[in-house]
């Protein structure tokens, strides 16, 4: 059996190709300040919705300045604490670090105030990695370490303060982990 082709049906599928085309190649075109602005806010939030959002933080002429991460110090029941990770993709092999490369772009924006809405989410994540413990977690805080990378400097290199800042702290209510 042949399905009938609609009209409208070839017109909006169109439109919406059409409509992504164009949107992508503007978001990723290094133009005029004023017209990125406006593109950003018009059709950023729909961008970041569904995980297309780009930046050009990489190149220059002002490249990323400092290197950073997330970390979790989680202390347990009995009071130990520990700290947990996210996967540095530095430490991993080419397959895992394949599949686990997501982690660096969700640490690299979760510490800014904009992305507040998921530290909940994230701190119950990473309470629910210690839930096989014989003491279960009772805080999950969340810190942000950073450390600005030194401009290059010929003949001598300046080893680099790192920083850190706790930005969410996630008492683990009694009955939240399965």
């Amino acid at each position: 059996m042949m399905l009938r082709k609609h009209p409208l049906r070839s017109i909006l599928i169109n439109a919406f190709l059409a409509f992504h085309l164009v949107a992508i190649t503007l978001w990723v075109l290094p133009v005029n300040a004023s017209l990125t602005a406006f593109l950003h806010r018009s059709i950023g939030p729909y961008f970041s919705l569904i995980g297309l959002s780009q930046e050009w933080s990489l190149f220059a002429p002002d490249p990323i300045s400092s290197n950073s991460y997330v970390d979790a110090q989680v202390v347990l029941g009995n009071g130990e604490s520990r700290t947990w990770n996210f996967p540095h993709l530095e430490t991993l092999g080419f397959r895992e670090r394949y599949s686990k490369a997501r982690y660096r772009k969700f640490t690299g924006w979760l510490f800014r105030e904009h992305y507040a809405y998921a530290w909940p989410d994230t701190a119950r994540y990473i309470a629910r990695q210690f839930q096989s413990s014989p003491d279960p977690p009772r805080t999950v805080t969340l810190v942000h370490r950073w450390v600005r990378i030194p401009p290059i400097t010929a003949g001598h290199f300046i080893e680099p303060l790192w920083h850190s800042a706790v930005f969410f702290v996630y008492q683990v209510p009694p009955g939240d982990l399965p």
